[in-house]
């Protein structure tokens, strides 16, 4: 199976409330119309996430985590069976030159 990646809007609102509205709705989905097995997968990296992340570790220490940014960050399981958060590379102010 090719990897999952699961793309978190986090404009609106901090990864843990993306992360389980992203969860409720594939739930929700299997129920109408039955599980895939991408869907499968994708609820188990949710449910995973949900369970092992330390949120408020996350948010301190990666400031767009917390919400009102729109970075690009996916989740995925990491090779260990983890899920896994790619952020993107932060970029810094240019530097003046003298």
């Amino acid at each position: 199976m090719e990897k999952i990646k699961i793309k978190l809007d986090l404009r609106r609102h901090c990864i843990e409330t993306e992360i389980k509205k992203q969860y409720n709705r594939r739930v929700s989905m299997g129920i109408k119309h039955g599980l895939t097995d991408v869907l499968e997968a994708e609820i188990q990296i949710l449910k995973a996430a949900l369970e092992r992340f330390d949120f408020a570790k996350l948010r301190a220490h990666h400031r767009q985590l917390a919400g009102g940014a729109d970075p690009c960050v996916f989740l995925r399981m990491g090779r260990d069976g983890m899920p896994d958060i790619e952020l993107p590379p932060l970029t810094r102010p240019p530097v003046e030159s003298s």
